[in-house]
């Protein structure tokens, strides 16, 4: 039979052979090896069954074809192979083990369930029977069942792609939307900093306020104290007054009796004058002394009038004062209540500020805390799907590369780590970010409950209001101050 060639290398554009095409892209491994007969031996065979002979053995895709010693010559001159072997073994699902020969040292023995006996082969040095067992174990890896389980698990592996990657395109759209929520969060967070300033800086205005209530408190409380004395005064000048009114009334009276007598007397003095002027000159001197006592009594009754007319006035102004004083009291006893109340008031809104203070500062680093968690399940999660991802890649390669390729490809998968192990990372990532958006779902829920009271504008109302009063109680008090002494610069004038 002739031999028929199959052409193992590709060729270039012009038809020669390609230099930089190497064989092993079609044949995995080639060489010339020790071949012992092999099949069931009658007693007439024993003795050619252990004699060792030299083939040519080519390893392709799973199958080991042996050929006569002088097929290198053709293999290495045309770089074909000779597509009618000698023999075949089939590679896939055979069991490859170093045997002990005592003609040879180096010896390789290959079983498969489909040969009746053991395949024994011998290598010229323990170098190269290695390479040969690496090679054959790795070819017999390719069977149909592995092949259809690669292909089956080339699928599972396309769905769980397809799947990943509408998980990772759902997971995306949810870490967007976290990284929206989690960029509201942080424009929360500056904007409780900003509150938290502005809560300090009403704080302080807060503190000055109560210092000035208290300020004002003490002042009020004295002037309260010198409307009282003031108050005691004034009733005491208003029953020296009276005194002084009931002493002018009775010297009236009496001027009213002396001038009553004194008329009389005078028209007495007259009538005798009329009769005795004759007769006693002396009486007109007498007459003149008495007229010039009659205008003395009535200048001084002048005066004793126009003395009890201001002490009347000085009465009803007194008596205006008492009146005014008295509401000035009231006032200041209602000013005093509504400082005490303004002051608990503040006490109360500034133990509320500390402790909303302290909360929010908590509430903020707890927020802070859970953002640096979220994020570090963020990077992980997108970590571990770039593995995966990775894994699924390298896996495809590693199925559809040469040989070679494949064993690096085979001791990279090694190196990474398992679909199982990524897929609980994935899922632990994936449950801190859930209970994250829980959290921050529930904070705003309870944010946008929240009532807010503002008494700040309330105080400073009723603080204007009093301020307000006291002044105006103040310049009236003044006013009147002016006017009495007004009155009594004109009396002593």
């Amino acid at each position: 039979m002739d031999n028929i060639y199959y052409q193992s290398e590709s060729h270039g554009s012009n038809g020669s052979t390609s230099s930089t095409y190497h064989l092993a892209s079609k044949v995995q491994k080639w060489g010339v090896l020790w071949k012992k007969p092999f099949g069931p031996a009658t007693s007439k065979q024993n003795a050619s069954n252990s004699k060792w002979s030299k083939r040519f053995f080519v390893v392709k895709e799973g199958f080991l074809l042996y050929y006569p010693e002088n097929e290198k010559r053709d293999f290495d001159k045309r770089k074909f192979f000779n597509i009618h072997p000698k023999g075949i073994v089939p590679l896939g699902g055979s069991i490859v083990e170093p045997m002990n020969d005592p003609n040879r040292l180096f010896a390789i023995k290959i079983e498969h369930e489909d040969i009746n006996g053991a395949i024994a082969i011998a290598t010229e040095s323990e170098l190269d029977r290695e390479k040969w067992i690496d090679i054959l174990r790795r070819s017999g890896r390719i069977t149909w069942r592995n092949a259809e389980l690669g292909e089956s698990m080339i699928q599972t592996l396309e769905k769980q792609s397809l799947q990943l990657a509408k998980d990772s395109q759902r997971y995306r759209d949810q870490l967007h939307e976290g990284a929206q929520a989690l960029r509201e969060e942080m424009d929360k967070s500056e904007e409780l900093e900003k509150i938290a300033v502005e809560l300090e800086n009403e704080k302080h205005k807060i503190e000055e306020m109560a210092n000035e209530l208290l300020t004002e408190k003490d002042k009020t409380q004295s002037e309260f104290q010198e409307t009282l004395d003031a108050l005691k005064e004034v009733e005491k000048e208003k029953e020296s007054l009276s005194q002084t009114s009931d002493k002018y009334h009775e010297t009236l009276q009496l001027l009213e009796k002396e001038k009553e007598e004194t008329l009389s007397n005078l028209k007495y003095k007259e009538e005798e004058a009329k009769k005795l002027a004759d007769q006693n000159m002396s009486l007109s001197d007498t007459t003149s002394t008495l007229k010039d006592d009659l205008e003395k009594i009535e200048q001084r009754r002048k005066d004793l009038e126009t003395d009890l007319e201001n002490i009347q006035i000085s009465l009803k102004e007194k008596e205006l004062e008492t009146q005014a004083l008295e509401e000035e009291k009231i006032v200041f006893s209602e000013q005093a209540k509504q400082l005490e109340s303004s002051l608990q008031d503040l006490a109360v809104q500034k133990e509320m500020t500390d402790h909303e203070l302290k909360e929010e500062i908590l509430a903020r680093r707890d927020a802070e805390r859970r953002l640096k968690k979220a994020e570090e399940s963020l990077a992980k999660l997108e970590a571990a799907l770039k593995e995966r991802e990775d894994l699924i890649t390298q896996r495809r390669k590693n199925e559809t590369a040469p040989p070679e390729v494949r064993e690096e490809g085979a001791k990279t998968l090694e190196k990474m780590r398992t679909y199982s192990t990524i897929d609980e990372e994935i899922s632990a990532s994936v449950a801190d970010l859930k209970r994250f958006f829980e959290d921050v779902a529930l904070e705003a829920a309870i944010d946008a409950n929240k009532p807010i009271i503002m008494k700040n504008a309330v105080h400073a109302r009723k603080s204007f209001i009093r301020k307000t009063k006291s002044f105006k109680l103040r310049k009236d008090r003044d006013l009147r101050q002016r006017h009495s002494d007004y009155l009594w610069f004109s009396q002593e004038v």
